[in-house]
């Protein structure tokens, strides 16, 4: 029987609930990639996506805390790509780990996924994308102090988080590559935290401060795949539809 061709976004915060540091996060992808090696035993090619709203949220804030004019802090779309590699290179890890372990033979390849976004979206001037940690009410008032500059929302009922701009994903830029890989019989790691926001101008493409929804990503990367399945594995218990309205 033909293995199906399946998608599997895995949240940012099924990654980092509680615990931000290194080795707690990697336990919890290690979790993971012992239950997607089951996709991959049962014959179905596998290409696996990921969030980075905390992880990014964190970096910022070590980059505030750290940055100096001789050391600035990095623009958002950089960030996403520190954490776009340092999560791919934590779930690459787990799943050859995994992989080996069930007695399978196959590379796994992380990707830097840049994805097209338009440069007039809306989302630019309407900030509504969650990332960070969480603050109560009480905290929230002392990070507004030391960041007046940030905009912070109630997020599903569980604090407050910083917003920042999400445009919608056109396509990803790298999609040729990782259909090459599927067919190589290759696990990509892709459009990690959405991917990077870039937006053509003349004959360049340039990077945005934005963090793209990485669910509306994969549903992009699924499509132009032909995917046959697309699977969101998150840190809460059910999907809402019209979420707050």
């Amino acid at each position: 029987m033909t293995g199906k061709k399946i998608v599997v976004a895995l949240g940012g915060n099924a990654i980092l609930s509680r615990d931000p540091s290194a080795a707690a996060q990697l336990a919890a992808v290690k979790a993971t990639a012992k239950q997607l090696v089951k996709l991959v035993q049962q014959g179905n090619d596998l290409i696996i996506t990921h969030g980075n709203g905390p992880q990014v949220g964190n970096l910022l804030l070590q980059f505030a805390q750290g940055s100096s004019p001789s050391n600035p802090p990095m623009p958002l779309d950089v960030a996403d790509a520190m954490t776009a590699g340092s999560i791919g290179y934590w779930l690459a890890n787990s799943m050859t780990q995994a992989l080996q372990a069930a007695g399978i033979n196959k590379e796994v390849a992380p990707i830097i996924s840049q994805v097209a976004v338009a440069g007039d979206d809306p989302a630019f001037k309407q900030p509504t994308k969650p990332i960070g940690p969480f603050f109560s009410r009480a905290q929230l008032s002392q990070e507004q102090q030391q960041h007046p500059e940030y905009i912070y929302r109630e997020d599903a009922g569980r604090g407050y988080r910083r917003v920042v701009a999400s445009p919608r994903p056109q396509a990803v830029l790298v999609t040729h590559t990782i259909t090459t890989l599927v067919a190589q019989g290759i696990i990509p790691i892709a459009v990690g935290g959405g991917g990077i926001p870039v937006v053509a101008e003349a004959d360049e493409l340039i990077g945005r401060e934005a963090v793209i929804d990485k669910d509306l990503a994969s549903s992009v990367l699924a499509t132009a795949l032909k995917a046959d399945q697309l699977l969101i594995l998150t840190a809460v218990d059910s999907i809402y539809l019209d979420y707050g309205k």
